[in-house]
């Protein structure tokens, strides 16, 4: 027998080289593994489509209201105030109005998704949440709220026993609970029909009924019975005529004694042009009335300011002589109206000359806008706004050159706001509501905790996008055109106030105006329709799909999931092989809005190197999951594009109104 061992290597120089050979290993593995991990992040982008841009044809028209010789005041970069409104951490609903504690209210619309952005920022200044969710549609006393899926869609909110929460998907109640704030819930109850888009003077018969107003006072306690969370209710019946006022005093006096037996609370939402008498029944069967102190010249009147100052002040003046101080919430607007206004031509003589008395240019029509959108008007207009010396509201006036209409915009904004809310204050008045969520001048936000703050006209200064979109052009395919750009703005105060915590601003010039996403829409042609399937492939349905298209020899887009793709290789592979464009809907269907980069990154190109390794393609169309691929809406849903964009891919969304496939 051999005295050592065949493998004894007492120098270790076998280890050596083992030990060597598997470091080269673990290096080349890892670095090929890196390569692997860094080529599916990695895009590939392709070129894009030359797609051309909306132009719009406005002149601004240049004239100025504005008199006198004013302090123009530069105004602080990104100033802010430190909270403190509040001095105590009672219930919103516990506390008496205007006694010390500046409560601040909202009104938030769910047909809107800018409204839903704007209170998930802000939602840690806003202490009393007003969700306009309910109405009724006479003769029926029942209460009913729209579906979020089809603004048109109706349903019962009490239906065979069964309360259906209007907060779908608790989405508002999840960002209270994730932001750990007290902002208590007052759903808002009105007669506006949907399907008319009119305040119903019908409602006044329920209201005249003895057993419909019972049925309709029942629905709404059983509604709260169901849902203790929401603290009481916010009711706002307007268009009531004759005798259907005094109906509705009585419907309120009933209501509140119901409510109140059950430590619910009241508001109501009254106009300022209502009676002294129902405002004193108001006052004293109500826990508070909302003064909506705004629409002086609304969509059915010729243009004018929207709350001018002496109006809006003379309004508090008159409510707080009737209704006791501890009953009032001031509601202040922030949005505005684009009047559409003829422009007749004068008469003239077989000389040429002017001929008697010119015609007077008629409303063709009006529309609402977010204070978002008057910026962007004014900004496409070239238009300088100011604001009108007399009534301290801003505007401005253009002509769109090609339909040869002249326009006049008048608005209400964080200038607004601060000049109201200090009037306010002077009479005693604390308690504040936004109308509403989504329309307004998002720099209000900085002044909304302490308008009297000295600090506050400097808080002014910087503007920051509005949570909207500026969407142009018709069409499936859409291309974000511009990004996201900070306004800047200088005020002009009122030097004859000597106390800074009383100053007035007089004028306003938007040095830059801010700029939203701005996305161009293409591809509308009329008659023509363009077949798309998402969410595939499917083993039971796409090839029904597959075999009818082939019939009828036509085409259409699959954005298919990777995932799904992955386990249907055949299916993905017979699409491409009968001539049909594939686009990529991400990997795993998440909701890009809510994704980061990084994953948006790699769920696409996970997706395309999937489609390149199986079929030698790569998709040159992406349409997002879930709400977004109808319409970008907020400025959460249209970053995402961007970047897809920088990887060459061409965005395109469903129709609107329901999918093609």
């Amino acid at each position: 027998m051999p005295e050592k061992q065949i493998f004894y290597d007492p120098q270790r120089k076998r280890w050596k080289r083992l030990r060597r050979i598997l470091d080269a290993v673990a290096v080349v593995t890892t670095l090929v593994l890196a390569g692997v991990i860094f080529n599916s992040l990695r895009g590939q982008p392709i070129p894009e489509l030359l797609l051309p841009k909306t132009r719009h044809n406005y002149k601004a028209l240049d004239y100025r209201s504005y008199r006198g010789a004013h302090d123009r005041t530069p105004l602080l970069k990104n100033s802010r105030q430190a909270a403190g409104r509040r001095k105590t951490k009672r219930k919103p609903s516990q506390i008496p109005l205007n006694t010390g504690e500046g409560l601040r209210a909202a009104f938030y619309v769910p047909y809107d998704a800018t409204s839903y952005s704007s209170f998930k920022e802000h939602v840690h200044q806003i202490d009393m949440l007003f969700p306009d969710w309910m109405h009724v549609d006479a003769p029926n006393p029942e209460l009913l709220s729209m579906s979020s899926e089809n603004t048109l869609q109706e349903y019962k909110v009490i239906d065979h026993g069964v309360v259906h929460d209007p907060d779908e998907l608790n989405k508002i109640k999840h960002v209270i609970q994730d932001t750990r704030v007290d902002t208590e819930i007052f759903p808002h109850l009105n007669n506006f029909n949907p399907h008319t888009q009119a305040w119903d003077p019908a409602i006044g018969d329920i209201l005249a009924d003895n057993g419909k107003r019972a049925a309709l006072e029942e629905q709404i306690l059983t509604f709260f019975a169901a849902l203790p969370v929401y603290r009481g209710l916010s009711l706002d019946f307007e268009n009531l005529s004759g005798n259907s006022v005094d109906d509705y005093m009585t419907f309120v006096e009933e209501l509140y004694a119901q409510l109140h037996a059950r430590d619910l609370r009241l508001y109501v939402n009254t106009p300022v042009s209502l009676q002294d008498k129902y405002l004193k029944q108001l006052g004293a069967n109500t826990d508070g009335i909302i003064v909506m102190d705004y629409d002086q010249h609304e969509v059915e009147s010729d243009p004018g300011p929207i709350a001018a100052q002496s109006w809006f002040i003379g309004n508090l003046q008159r409510v707080l002589k009737i209704v006791p101080r501890q009953k009032i919430i001031c509601a202040i607007g922030n949005y505005g109206y684009d009047w559409t206004m003829s422009m007749p031509q004068q008469a003239k003589d077989r000389h040429g000359r002017p001929r008697g008395k010119a015609p007077k240019p008629q409303v063709l029509d009006t529309e609402d806008l977010s204070v978002a959108d008057v910026w962007q008007r004014a900004s496409d207009a070239d238009a300088d706004l100011n604001i009108d010396y007399d009534t301290l509201n801003p505007h401005f006036e253009y002509i769109d050159e090609d339909s040869h209409e002249r326009h006049v915009v008048w608005f209400l904004d964080a200038v607004t706001v601060l000049n109201e809310m200090r009037a306010a204050r002077e009479l005693g008045l604390q308690t504040f509501a936004i109308w509403r969520l989504g329309y307004e001048d998002s720099s209000l936000w900085s002044i909304w905790d302490k308008p009297n703050h000295p600090e506050s006209l400097q808080a002014l200064g910087t503007v920051q996008p509005g949570h909207d979109v500026d969407t142009e052009g018709d069409g499936d395919i859409i291309r974000v055109t511009g990004l996201p750009k900070v306004g800047k703005r200088t005020v002009e105060i009122d030097t004859d106030e000597p106390d800074p915590q009383k100053k007035l601003i007089v004028d306003e010039h938007m040095d830059v105006y801010p700029n939203e996403y701005t996305i161009h829409q293409y591809g509308y042609h009329p008659n023509e329709v363009a077949l798309s399937f998402d969410d595939g492939p499917d083993p039971k349905w796409t090839p029904r799909i597959l075999d009818i298209l082939k019939r009828k020899g036509a085409h259409a887009t699959f954005m298919m999931i990777g995932e799904e793709a992955q386990q249907n290789i055949g299916l993905l592979q017979r699409v491409a092989r009968e001539g049909h464009e594939i686009g990529n809907h991400t990997y795993t269907h998440p909701d890009i809005s809510e994704a980061s980069p990084q994953r948006l990154d790699f769920e696409i190109s996970l997706t395309n190197r999937l489609f390149a390794s199986k079929l030698g393609i790569q998709p040159l169309y992406f349409r997002p999951p879930y709400d977004i691929d109808e319409e970008p809406d907020t400025d959460d849903q249209a970053a995402p594009v961007v970047r897809i964009q920088r990887d060459g891919l061409t965005v395109g969304q469903q129709d609107r109104y329901g999918r093609l496939g």
